[in-house]
């Protein structure tokens, strides 16, 4: 065996359980944003910028970014100044 035929074996067998991590990240991400929700509407009116179900499609969406977004919005000392 050659070290392409290895690599690519290895490049082969991996994509489905990155595939599988990857959207389990995402899940949890989403997730997350949806129980964190209701201590922010605890505090104030109504979630920044867009309504709470887009938030969470953002989070399902973009993963570890959308709720690094998320966060710097609702909980970061970007939004308290």
């Amino acid at each position: 065996m050659d070290i392409n035929t290895v690599s690519s074996t290895i490049i082969t067998n991996a994509l489905p359980i990155i595939t599988v991590f990857t959207v389990l990240i995402h899940i949890f991400c989403g997730l997350s944003i949806a129980k964190d929700i209701p201590k922010v509407l605890d505090k104030r009116l109504t979630t920044i910028l867009l309504p709470k179900n887009i938030w969470i499609l953002v989070g399902l969406v973009f993963g570890i970014w959308g709720i690094l977004i998320y966060w710097l919005i609702h909980h970061s000392n970007i939004s308290k100044g």
